[in-house]
């Protein structure tokens, strides 16, 4: 019952379909969860493993890890080992967050520069106001990504399900890497809009166009964002390892 639900000990083993708690159960080839008929052996805490980012960092492990995040989110988050120290993690959240960083600051600062050329002020592009906004977006992330970790675990807690805070936000740093597109989809709008004004071959008058699709893009953004997240989060929340 919400609320009133006993956590389950770090030591349980738990069925990673229903969270039924498996431990005592007699192993076996056949060996179903009482509760869900899932097969024991697909809770197997050995199936999880490290990122290949955490065995051994380096360029070649950056992009497989973000390959297999982006692209095989269930499969990454089913397969990877939700306990453990969270430095390497952090690392490649930060990596990501700075590249979704340095692109949603390119849109910014042409959105904002097309806005003021409308006013018939020109002022110069500043690689300053680039870095400043890049760098607030880059706290934003970060500052974002800690609360959801915490607001995940505290809602975790009050409805018994056993999910550690150290778990969660080894699931959210992975999850950074999901800004990349989002960020990508936003940079390449606004330039592409800029250029496409810069060169006639659109008018002012699109503008209304432009910040529909601008819009829509914020909404489906945020919808992919959270699919995304719960993904993660739906397959790391009956972790034993």
């Amino acid at each position: 019952m919400p609320g009133g639900a006993t956590i389950p000990a770090e030591t349980d083993l738990l069925c990673e379909g229903c969270g039924y708690v498996l431990s005592g159960l007699p192993p076996g080839r056949d060996a179903r969860c009482p509760e869900c008929g899932k097969p024991l052996a697909e809770s197997d805490p050995d199936l999880r493993r490290p990122a290949p980012w955490e065995a051994r960092r380096g360029l070649g492990t950056l992009v497989s890890t973000s390959l297999h995040a982006f692209f095989r989110p269930t499969d990454f988050y089913r397969t990877l080992a939700t306990r453990g120290p969270t430095g390497a993690a952090r690392q490649f959240a930060t990596i990501h967050w700075w590249l979704a960083s340095l692109l949603l600051a390119v849109a910014a600062q042409t959105h904002w520069r097309s806005f003021i050329a409308s006013t018939a002020v020109r002022l110069p592009y500043s690689l300053i106001e680039l870095a400043a906004m890049a760098a607030l977006t880059f706290a934003f992330l970060a500052l974002t990504t800690r609360l959801a970790g915490w607001l995940t675990h505290w809602e975790a807690k009050y409805r018994g399900i056993r999910l550690p805070t150290q778990a969660v936000q080894r699931g959210m740093y992975y999850h950074a890497v999901h800004y990349l597109p989002v960020a990508l989809v936003a940079a390449s709008t606004v330039t592409g809009y800029r250029f496409l004004l810069y060169r006639g071959l659109v008018g002012p008058a699109s503008t209304t166009v432009y910040v529909y699709i601008l819009c829509a893009e914020v909404v489906l953004a945020a919808a992919y964002l959270f699919k995304s997240y719960w993904t993660g989060m739906r397959n790391m929340m009956y972790a034993s390892r």
